[in-house]
Formats: C-alpha cells, structure tokens, sequence
C-alpha cells in the first residue's frame, strides 16, 4: 500500500528509485540542482540501458554544471515544460508524489512530505501517474540531443485478437489518453511499456526472439494489460483477474 513518507524519507526514497531501477526512470520536478550524491548514483547508471528523462519547468533552466553533466550522459534525455508545478519520480517498479523539488535545498533546508507508492501493490495509482508523467512529456521541448527510446507512442487503432473479442470500456479520461497516446500495455516478457495489441504482446526486441519459434503457447511472465508478474502466452496474454475483468 502507498507510504507517507517525510522529508528524509523522500530523500531517501530518490535516492532508491534511482539506484534500483532497471529500465527507466522518470525525474519530474520544477527546480533542479543536482547533490553530489545525486550524480553519483545518475553516473551509476551509464552502460545499464536505463533510460531516464528529466524534466524542469521552462523558467526554471538548469545549472550549467548540471546541465553540462546530464548532456554526457548518453542515457539521459531533458525536457522543458511550461507552468510544471508537479514533482513526481517514478521507475518501473516505483513511484513517489511529494511536495519536494529534486533541489538540494529542498533536500537540506525544507520541511517536505510526500507518498510512495510500488506498481505491484498500488497498480492504478502507479498506472494513473505514469499517464500523468506522459502527458506532461507530451507537453514538454526536449533539450538534451541524446535520442532516448520511445516507451509510450501514438497508434493507429488495433486489432483485437479472435478470443479477445470484447475489449475494455473506457471513460472519457481514458478515451482522451488512447486518442492522444494510444493504449498503453506491458511486454509479456521484459514488462516493457509499449502499445497495447494482444495480437502482438511484445516489445520489438523480445518479438523478435520469440518470433524464431513462434510457439503460442510458450509461458511468459507478466500480463499485457495491467504487467503484474503471471503467467501469460502469446494466445492468452492477460493475467486471469484482467481477462475475467474486461473480457468476460
């Protein structure tokens, strides 16, 4: 369940985010100016595949140094954004909302608050603020010239697979994200975000190698729909609780 965590919990909470993450990582906040043990950990994550964009508002530059150090990292992309008022910092896995800036007086001087919150265990929370998070990219210049792979894109409309035939409803905030973004769903087997299409479960890359086999019925680890760890296959790539859900 999500956690209240005070001003050095949230700290301390960055701080994990961005060590343990493993595929991406997402730094929202309005002013920014890196601690020194900030880049360290940044720096750690060179030559891991992690891709992490930050995120300021567009009246608030960075620092040159830290500018300067974010655009020699090859795994970081910078963006701009008008009016950003929001600071969120979300990976794979985790996630907190605060009042507090990724500002090394904030971290030091003021009194801050916030929630953490996990994918596993607060799944609509972590999902609605993943959206949030790509909206604001959306509306967002980038900055940095570094290219950063694409985790959630516009589509056109998919097809539905023939056992799948009834897909989910959506309400008027979901239908306004799918016309922007497309539907957002999970690779079944690295849990990478990508369009949702139950006739193709996968992230390019991993498509690719189940593609030398094409075994349908070969076992994944996570749904395609909500990317809980199960066991899913190309035929049937839902978890039983999402299928049972939208699909019968």
């Amino acid at each position: 369940m999500a956690q209240f965590l005070d001003g050095t919990g949230i700290s301390s909470a960055l701080t994990d985010l961005i060590k343990n993450s493993e595929k991406e990582i997402y730094l929202v906040s309005p002013y920014i100016k890196l601690t020194s043990i900030s880049k360290k950990y940044i720096q750690s994550t060179e030559g891991k595949n992690i891709d992490i964009h930050f995120v300021h508002r567009s009246d608030a530059p960075l620092k040159s140094e830290d500018e300067s150090f974010l655009k020699q990292l090859k795994n970081v992309k910078i963006y701009s954004c008008d009016d950003l008022h929001a600071k969120c910092y979300l990976n794979e896995k985790f996630g907190v909302i605060s009042t507090m800036n990724m500002h090394e007086h904030s971290q030091t001087s003021n009194w801050e608050m916030g929630v953490g919150f996990s994918k596993k265990e607060d799944f609509t929370l972590y999902k609605e603020t993943l959206e949030e998070i790509m909206l604001i990219l959306k509306a967002s210049g980038s900055k940095s010239s570094n290219t950063a792979k694409k985790t959630y894109q516009a589509t056109k409309p998919q097809k539905i697979s023939p056992k799948l035939k009834n897909p989910p409803k959506k309400g008027l905030l979901g239908k306004a994200l799918d016309s922007v973004f497309g539907e957002m769903g999970y690779c079944i087997r690295c849990e990478e975000v990508i369009d949702y299409d139950p006739e193709k479960p996968y992230c390019d890359k991993c498509f690719a190698s189940w593609s030398r086999y094409k075994n349908g019925n070969y076992r994944e680890k996570h749904c395609h729909m909500c990317g809980i760890e199960c066991s899913s296959t190309k035929i049937r790539p839902m978890c039983n609780d999402c299928y049972d859900h939208h699909f019968r």
